[in-house]
């Protein structure tokens, strides 16, 4: 997952840029000219606010709107049940690996699936992770505190969690996001976490990750040199025209996608709410290898890639809800020029359903 940077605050957080950017002079009088062309329903806006968290969100946001599509069923999911569940996966991994793997805030795609079936998922209404009824997420104390116990247990040489030691985790977690309750009301039924997931919103291997790199074979599931993929999963890579052909089929079918990559450019505008690239690339796939191996292409934010739309002089936009609440870029929605799409995504996650029957077969997937 992403490094992680400075947003507004000296705390240093995950996903949200190191300043914020204006975009381009003229990007407000563009806006009106987009049309939408295709879009799905989504849920609200929400605000990770100072939390490295828009792995979750940006996974949960793209969860309810396949629960609507599939079974007309409007969800509002927890994001802090899946980061609890998944820090302690990342501390168990990272004293196995002897302090060699990523332990942070941070996660990715396929964490969030890890997370539901093994653990199970609560509607928001059951879990906050907002203990004391305080306003926003703020992660500052809890990612200290974490990480302040993940090198004691280093230090004595632990490769596993006792019970004992596990209940430190927990003790800490629930300190700062508060306890997971056993057993919740959910529509006048009682839940628990798994009984949850699994009645309403189980997935197992329902979700693909794809990449594109040029030094990668196609067509196969291969590691993404990513330090920050943990859990050392991998991801199938195609070409990059199959992620452009994949978002249009998806979401002229009611399908949408998320979406990873690099905000940092001084194209990517806060407040504007666009994303676009003055310079012109003439060959993306050796620029983006090039950019991803130099880390001038970075993994810092992932979003919900809700929509396509088409501006007057008939370039392609895309239509992504953010996680830094509705203040920011425009109204918690940002439009995305194709440019800065080719050159700067690094990964698409997209239920297999979405997928082109063509695109299925080539990665021989049923």
């Amino acid at each position: 997952m992403p490094p992680m940077i400075r947003y507004f605050f000296s705390t240093v957080f995950l996903c949200i840029t190191s300043i914020l950017l204006y975009s381009q002079p003229g990007s407000e009088s563009q806006k009106s000219f987009i049309r939408l062309t295709d879009t799905v329903i989504r849920t609200e806006v929400k605000d990770q606010s100072h939390s490295p968290t828009c792995w979750v969100f940006g996974t949960n946001s793209l969860f309810e709107s396949d629960l609507i599509k599939k079974y007309n069923l409007k969800l509002d999911l927890s994001e802090m049940f899946i980061a609890r569940y998944a820090y302690v996966d990342k501390l168990k991994t990272w004293l196995a690996t002897k302090g060699t793997t990523y332990f942070a805030g941070g996660g990715q795609f396929h964490d969030v699936i890890r997370v539901v079936n093994n653990y199970g998922m609560v509607p928001e209404q059951a879990y906050r992770g907002i203990p004391n009824s305080r306003g926003s997420h703020d992660h500052t104390k809890l990612d200290t505190s974490m990480q302040r116990l993940g090198r004691k247990f280093l230090r004595t040489g632990k490769t596993n969690l006792s019970t004992t030691d596990m209940q430190q985790v927990n003790d800490t977690l629930d300190k700062y996001l508060g306890k997971v309750p056993a057993t919740f009301w959910y529509q006048m039924e009682q839940y628990t976490p798994k009984s949850f997931a699994q009645k309403l919103i189980y997935f197992e291997n329902d979700y693909v990750e794809l990449m594109s790199f040029a030094d990668l074979p196609l067509y196969k599931k291969c590691l993404l040199d990513d330090k920050f993929n943990w859990a050392g999963d991998s991801l199938y890579n195609v070409p990059l025209s199959d992620m452009q052909i994949l978002i249009d089929s998806a979401l002229a079918n009611g399908w949408s996608v998320g979406w990873e990559g690099d905000v940092t450019e001084p194209g990517f505008g806060t407040f504007s709410g666009f994303a676009t690239l003055n310079d012109s690339v003439y060959n993306y796939d050796e620029e983006r290898l090039k950019n991803y191996k130099t880390e001038a292409t970075e993994q810092d934010h992932m979003l919900h890639l809700v929509g396509i739309g088409k501006d007057e002089d008939g370039l392609k936009w895309c239509h992504l809800k953010n996680s830094w609440g509705s203040w920011a870029n425009n109204n918690g929605y940002l439009f995305m020029s194709e440019n800065y799409f080719k050159l700067k995504t690094v990964i698409l996650m997209i239920n297999k359903a979405a997928l082109p029957q063509y695109l299925k077969e080539k990665l021989e997937i049923k």
